[in-house]
């Protein structure tokens, strides 16, 4: 795969960039700011931009797959946060670092079932970014329900967990082939990119025999 990185780096049309424009594991930055240039006795300030094209694709994170996560396997919109809504393995209702979390922090009505939430406090719930809240004194983090979950279980390996919380991620996720990319895992400047109507993700996909009389066939100059 790095060679045929590189031939598509230099082959491909239209030219994307450098072979990091096709690696699944590297994703696009741009960066701008100000560095300190020495020049002789002195130094001057030079306001500078970065770039980095890489071939990730951003909606699954060059994964292939995407999750979905089944919400009626997370809580029971019928009940408040106070009655006991969560049904996540692990969360109880004098956890610090989840339930009370979620009860205390201020951005929810813990008394009110969540099929009730407004859209605000909806949005708050599920998707919040990171936000420092105080608890009784305590520093804590409240962050929404879906990154959460996808940081507590999602990030680990599904092998590797007991026995019932394997259970729960089986019935509360499923995964599905990446609609962007179509599991190539490729941004869509990597599979806009060709060599005789061929892209990488096609090349990718052949048989080592017929990859290698494809390879054979081009006479470009590298």
């Amino acid at each position: 795969n790095a060679m045929l990185r590189i031939l598509f780096s230099r082959l491909g049309k239209p030219h994307i960039g450098s072979p990091n424009a096709f690696s699944f594991n590297v994703a696009s930055i741009k960066a701008s700011g100000a560095i300190t240039v020495e020049r002789g006795a002195g130094t001057k300030t030079e306001k500078q931009t970065y770039t980095r094209t890489g071939g990730m694709c951003v909606r699954c994170e060059g994964r292939g797959t995407v999750s979905d996560i089944d919400l009626t396997q997370l809580y029971d919109d019928t009940k408040s946060i106070a009655e006991g809504a969560f049904t996540i393995p692990g969360w109880k209702s004098d956890s610090w670092w989840t339930v009370r979390t979620y009860a205390e922090s201020g951005f929810l009505d813990p008394d009110k079932p969540i099929r009730k939430y407004t859209k605000k406090e909806m949005q708050d719930f599920l998707y919040r970014e990171p936000t420092k809240v105080k608890v009784e004194g305590v520093n804590l983090t409240f962050e929404g329900l879906i990154p959460k979950i996808q940081k507590s279980f999602l990030s680990k390996d599904k092998e590797a967990m007991q026995p019932h919380i394997r259970a729960f991620v089986e019935r509360a996720v499923t995964f599905t082939t990446c609609p962007e990319c179509e599991g190539t895992r490729l941004s869509e400047g990597a599979r806009s990119s060709k060599i005789k109507k061929i892209s990488i993700a096609d090349a990718c996909a052949m048989q080592i025999s017929d990859l290698a009389d494809w390879v054979r066939e081009l006479d470009e100059p590298s």
